[in-house]
């Protein structure tokens, strides 16, 4: 198991913060599973250090979670060229993008991205994750159908929207590697997630008990005999689920559960695949009978913890392309002046 876990981090590309003899106070992870469970209760809750074999009992969850996205991610087809003469010379770029002024602006909006590259100044290029949604609007619209000219076709014109540029490297590898890391930690954010949801029900709840009783309170004359026991039994009901559900997030033993359930089963929480449309030049997504006259644009789909479907492609920008870093400041003063 060692040399596996020495392995999948060096795949993840040091993911982790390297380990510092100097700050061993500091969990942190260099290649180790028991370094990279630290992890996991730092970024989830640090208090499961209390409880007596936590560490061996989130080792085989977070190597299974390892495996998992190693798998998932080296599936994402290589890196597509992203460049204004890309637009008309790739069938993708053109699908993903309005135009290419477009497709600059997207790629060099990132400070992330500017600051890579300002610490890289040799580089000519940088890879990411293209990250976006795609939305399909039916529509009439002109379409030769045999030798005649039709206007009253439907047609089912197809937007790429909300561009996201995640994970950026100097390099395809670095990329893939900064993907995993952040699938990773996105399930660390989604077990979060999860226990502030539960807090908030919980939270609800008593609100809504409280509620219920100052109505049972108030003069029997006011209400109903049955909304009396309407408003009884919803009471009953909460304080059962209060009852059940206040000891269980304050138990250790349960937040170490979920954790554990998570890890151990990324393939609920994260999914990914390939498929693919045919689309023309205009956006206009063709059928079965049709495709001749378009092109096959692939698609890996990803889903993460609830947060919906993304399209996600590995990409390529050269760097004699990037636009300068936004002025955030003198757009805000420009702002405060209209």
């Amino acid at each position: 198991m060692g040399s596996f876990l020495q392995e999948m981090f060096s795949r993840f590309g040091g993911a982790f913060k390297p380990w510092d003899d100097a700050e061993a106070t500091e969990p942190s992870c260099n290649g180790t599973l028991a370094q990279a469970v630290e992890h996991v209760v730092d970024e989830t809750y640090g208090r499961l250090r209390f409880l007596s074999g936590y560490s061996r009992r989130l080792r085989e969850p977070v190597a299974t979670t390892f495996r998992y996205i190693d798998g998932l991610v080296e599936a994402v087809p290589g890196a597509i060229l992203c460049s204004r003469a890309a637009f008309s010379e790739d069938p993708r770029v053109n699908a993903f993008f309005a135009d290419p002024n477009h497709l600059q602006a997207v790629f060099s909006r990132s400070a992330e991205v500017h600051e890579l590259l300002e610490a890289n100044p040799d580089a000519e290029a940088y890879w990411a994750l293209l990250c976006m949604k795609i939305e399909e609007h039916r529509q009439l619209g002109v379409s030769l159908v045999g030798d005649a000219v039709r206007k009253d076709v439907i047609q089912t014109t197809v937007n790429f929207i909300d561009h996201q540029v995640l994970s950026p490297a100097t390099s395809e590898t670095g990329a893939r590697h900064s993907l995993k890391c952040c699938i990773f930690n996105g399930l660390l954010a989604y077990i979060r997630k999860r226990v502030r949801d539960e807090k908030i029900r919980v939270t609800e709840l008593e609100h809504r008990r409280n509620f219920l009783v100052t109505r049972l309170n108030r003069n029997a004359s006011e209400d109903s005999g049955e909304s009396r026991q309407e408003l009884q039994r919803e009471l009953d009901e909460i304080g059962e689920t209060l009852a059940r559900e206040i000891p269980r997030l304050a138990s250790l033993e349960s937040r170490l559960e979920l954790v554990a359930d998570v890890l151990g089963n990324p393939a609920q929480y994260v999914g990914g695949h390939l498929s693919s449309i045919h689309l023309n030049r205009m956006g206009i997504k063709l059928d079965g009978n049709r495709t001749e006259t378009g092109n096959e644009v692939p698609l890996f789909e990803i889903q993460v913890a609830g947060q919906g479907t993304r399209i996600g492609a590995l990409v390529r920008f050269p760097r004699a392309e990037l636009l300068p870093r936004p002025d955030l400041v003198r757009k805000a003063d420009l702002f405060l002046t209209l």
